[in-house]
This record gives C-alpha cells, sequence and structure tokens, in this order.
C-alpha cells in the first residue's frame, strides 16, 4: 500500500519522529481500529458531531488521526471525534498516522493537548486528566507545564476544582457555572458555605467581581476580615518564593507575626514530590 506524506509536526513535541523528515499515513480499516482509554472527554455532543460529520461528508478528513499498535489492531492517540464521525457516516477506512513509539502516558497526554487546543474539554474533564497524569503515570507539575504549555499556577488551580462538593462540580460539568466562579467558591473553606454561595450565584447570577465581594462579607462576619485585606509584601514574595520551589500552591498565614504554612498538594504522588523537595532542600 502506497504511503502518502502528512505536512506538520503536530505531535512531535512529544513523540518526536524518528529517521523520517515528516510523517506518513496510510488507509486503516475502521474495525481494526479502537477508541482510546485514555481520552479526556467524557462524551461528544450531537451538535458536534452533526457539524464535523457534514464537513466530512463533503470535503473528506483533511487531517488524519493518529493510531498506535496495539494487541488486536490499533488503538487511536490523536483524532477521536474524526474516527467517530467516520464510523457514524459508514466509511469502511480512515486515513490514518500510525506511531510505534507512544506509551500509556504520551497517549493520555496527547489526548489532552489534542482537546486543549481545540478547547473541547470543560474544566472538569481537564482536571481530571492532569491527576490521571500524576496518579497513574507520576507526572509532575513541571512536566504537566512543559508538555502542555502551560503554567504551573494554572494547572495547580485547575486541580483545586476537584475539592469542589459534587453538586457544584456537576453544575461546572454542565456549563451552569463557569471555572471562574467556581475558582471564586473555593475561596470559602467550609463546604456548606460553598454550597450555600453557589445558589446565591444560581439565583442572582453573580459575576465573579460580585462572588468575590460576597466571599469577603462571609469571611468578614466570621472575624476574618483582616485576613482578606491587603497581605504584607513580605509575606506575599516569600509565598511565591516557596510556590515556585515546590511547584504548588503555598499560603501563608501570618497573625500578629505568628502563624502556619499551608502547602497543596493533589494526589498522594503530588505528596511524595513535594515532600522529597523539601527533604533536600539545603540545612
Amino acid at each position: 500500500m502506497e504511503k502518502k506524506k502528512v505536512l506538520g509536526r503536530g505531535l512531535d513535541s512529544i513523540i518526536p519522529e524518528k529517521g523520517a523528515a515528516s510523517p506518513e499515513f496510510v488507509y486503516l480499516p475502521l474495525e481494526e481500529i479502537e477508541p482510546n482509554k485514555y481520552q479526556p472527554r467524557e462524551a461528544f455532543t450531537q451538535e458536534e458531531m452533526d457539524e464535523l460529520m457534514h464537513s466530512m461528508r463533503h470535503t473528506g478528513i483533511l487531517q488524519p488521526i493518529v493510531v498506535r499498535r496495539v494487541k488486536d489492531g490499533y488503538q487511536i492517540v490523536a483524532g477521536g471525534r474524526r474516527f467517530e464521525a467516520a464510523r457514524r457516516l459508514g466509511w469502511e477506512k480512515i486515513p490514518a498516522v500510525i506511531k510505534d513509539n507512544v506509551t500509556d502516558k504520551d497517549s493520555l497526554m496527547l489526548a489532552i493537548v489534542e482537546n486543549l487546543q481545540r478547547q473541547n474539554l470543560n474544566p472538569l474533564e481537564e482536571a481530571y486528566g492532569y491527576k490521571r497524569l500524576m496518579d497513574e503515570f507520576s507526572a509532575g507539575l513541571q512536566e504537566l507545564a512543559d508538555s502542555l504549555g502551560k503554567d504551573k499556577s494554572s494547572i495547580s488551580n485547575t486541580l483545586r476544582l476537584l475539592r469542589l462538593p459534587d453538586e457544584i462540580k456537576e453544575a461546572l460539568r454542565k456549563g451552569v457555572i463557569n471555572k471562574g466562579q467556581a475558582r471564586t467558591i473555593l475561596s470559602l473553606e467550609n463546604e456548606t458555605e460553598q454550597i450555600a454561595l453557589f445558589y446565591k450565584i444560581i439565583n442572582e447570577e453573580l459575576t465573579v467581581r460580585k462572588i468575590e465581594e460576597e466571599v469577603r462579607r462571609r469571611k468578614g462576619k466570621r472575624g476574618t476580615r483582616k485576613a482578606e485585606g491587603v497581605k504584607n509584601p513580605f509575606i506575599q514574595e516569600i509565598e511565591q518564593v516557596l510556590q515556585g520551589k515546590l511547584g504548588t500552591k503555598v499560603i501563608l498565614i501570618d497573625k500578629n507575626h505568628k502563624g502556619k504554612i499551608v502547602i497543596e498538594y493533589y494526589s498522594e504522588e503530588d505528596l511524595e514530590r513535594v515532600a522529597l523537595l523539601i527533604k533536600n532542600i539545603p540545612g
């Protein structure tokens, strides 16, 4: 079967092509291809499928899918929506680039990258994708940041969304509230208060700025307004230094020149990573 050249270096930043100037594609039977078990998206909407099927029906596939060899055929690395659209259209074959050096970790990483580039992941799918990389493949924040082209604080803030109560996470998943609103809800530590604020946001359609004001008001009622005021610049600088060293969110709580340091972690593996960094700090 004659192979054809594919333009571009799309996946080379994570899986470099060895010994060839550019990747090649072949036509593979759909029956020999299985979905990516590491796909971070939970479902494809009917509207998305209808639009893609209409495009493919009239113009074909402009970009081949990417697969890797598995025991009984091939498994999708990137291009799950194109594969599903081709299946629904009744196609027998699909153009595909075969990658032989793709690990499970690469497969999940590439699936996340592909969806992030197309803005197809909701915030929770994104967070669960990061968590899987950290839990199953011991990926650290710096590795995620380098591979995904994001800064560590952005990844940390996304992971924090997993701490929300279930009903708020479900609302975030469905788009009832957005990522900014959800992150502001997390400013309250008490779950009961978080849920109360969530319903206030829904009922009154509060903006992020209004939510921040509500958070300050609620904390002020508990006598902690001072903590929500302008933080000492020296304390802020120490927080930033520690966050840079540890690769995670660090909060200094200062009261009358005494306080505590709160270091966040998002999995057992992440805790081990942070502990090792602290252990290796010169005495």
